[in-house]
């Protein structure tokens, strides 16, 4: 506890007949402030057991008793928002993209761990005006976002978040990387339910996502060919234990590609339960000719898809395959 605030006392719960700890424990802060950031904490692992962090039912019920959820929003000025249950991938230019088109912000925290620089998966962002932030919690609060539901609450002046499931209870599933495939479907669930104006980098790749699909749906259709496409089906993460086993797949491709002109870019998506790898040949023909011939193939014990992808969406998701220098060679 004490790696978010200065912690005034500690309490364990014991029982009183065997005097064992009961696994309930009592924490009061110096500060105000670190009762968010503590419960931030909720879901991290003590001894192997997730931890739950949530205020005491004392602290509860005085809030019930003098205040109610409404009374706490001021109405004009600035307004503090608590963001919580974020994938640990979610950068604060992510979130200014998500939370700026309600209104002018103020300031963005994401917290972060102060030892690895890695996020918490939670932070506060404060509107210029309490309007804006009130539509900014009332669409996206619930809103999932990389495969999970954020919490968006008030923040009070004792910097107690408020509202319904404010407490972030954050697991395993967060410190798992996006990957490529995992960022394309983060900016689709910008544009969803929330009527907001979507940023231009989110609706170049929105634009991909919903091509790759349409593509999918409507098999009979021809696609249209680009120098780029998408290979899915090529590995299973949950499976590959050999070490550097994305290095071996890049090779398998690089090795078919060059058979019908080479590659100038190529990326092996770790991180996609789909067996993604995307592909970058130096022209339109060599791309059509490696489609059409690692497309229905078999691979590993697995049957191959092949997808083109718009070249402006390709080089929005990977910039430095723009202007390669040259092809991609095989060690072998």
């Amino acid at each position: 506890m004490s790696s978010v605030g200065k912690v005034r006392d500690a309490k364990l719960i014991v029982c009183n007949k065997t005097r064992r700890f009961k696994g309930i424990a009592y924490v009061e802060f110096k500060d105000l402030e670190s009762v968010p950031l503590a419960m931030g904490l909720s879901g991290q692992k003590l001894m192997g057991v997730p931890i739950v962090i949530q205020p005491t039912q004392a602290e509860k019920n005085r809030v019930g008793l003098t205040t109610t959820y409404a009374e706490t929003r001021p109405d004009k000025g600035p307004m503090k928002l608590y963001i919580g249950s974020l994938h640990f991938n979610i950068t604060e230019d992510m979130l200014r993209g998500i939370f700026e088109p309600f209104g002018r912000i103020q300031t963005i925290q994401l917290v972060k761990d102060p030892d690895t620089d890695r996020s918490k998966g939670y932070g506060f962002i404060i509107y210029n005006e309490a309007e804006d932030a009130k539509k900014a919690m009332e669409h996206l609060n619930g809103f999932e976002l990389a495969g999970r539901p954020m919490k968006v609450g008030h923040v009070t002046e004792a910097g107690v978040p408020v509202g319904p499931n404010h407490i972030d209870q954050d697991d395993d599933r967060a410190g798992y990387d996006l990957g490529a495939t995992g960022r394309l479907a983060l900016m689709a669930k910008l544009a969803e339910g929330t009527g907001m104006k979507v940023p231009e980098h989110a609706a170049n790749a929105l634009n991909q996502a919903r091509t790759q699909q349409q593509q999918q749906q409507q098999g009979n259709m021809p696609p249209i060919a680009t120098q780029c496409f998408m290979l899915s089906n090529m590995f299973d993460p949950a499976i590959e234990k050999e070490h550097n086993w994305d290095h071996e797949i890049k090779e398998d491709v690089v090795e078919e590609c060059n058979k019908h002109g080479g590659v100038q870019h190529i990326y092996v998506d770790k991180a996609s339960s789909q067996g993604n790898v995307y592909v970058k040949c130096p022209s339109i023909n060599c791309a059509v000719a490696a489609v059409n011939a690692l497309h229905g193939r078999w691979f590993a014990g697995k049957v191959i898809t092949a997808a083109y992808v718009p070249v402006v969406n390709y080089h929005n998701l990977f910039p430095d395959s723009m202007n390669p220098a040259h092809l991609v060679q095989t060690r072998r």
